[in-house]
């Protein structure tokens, strides 16, 4: 997922200010993975049916729910917002090589 990847590469600065977000992106991360490996599971060993579907169904819900919590956070969450608007500042001083990450 782009967009997560994104989210991620932007506010990592803020993992070190910002426990929740650190939690939520966790949290997103998980949810992902579970949907993915078990959909990938599910073509591989050709699985097909109502209950599967359901699954699947199921994982995707709470991955989308994962993240759009994760999206909320970073929007009202005063040390994320800062964060997001450093980087969106220095990017626009096209200084990208000082992009804030603790990574």
């Amino acid at each position: 997922m782009n967009d997560l990847n994104t989210m991620n590469d932007e506010l990592s600065f803020a993992d070190a200010f910002c426990t929740e977000y650190e939690s939520l992106l966790d949290q997103c991360q998980h949810a992902l993975s579970s949907w993915s490996d078990r959909s990938e599971k599910a073509r591989r060993d050709q699985l097909t049916g109502e209950a599967v579907g359901r699954e699947l169904l199921s994982l995707q819900a709470r991955f989308a729910k994962c993240y759009t919590i994760l999206q909320k956070h970073t929007r009202t969450c005063e040390r994320c917002v800062a964060v997001s608007q450093m980087n969106k500042f220095i990017a626009e001083s096209n200084n990208d090589d000082v992009r804030l990450s603790i990574c």
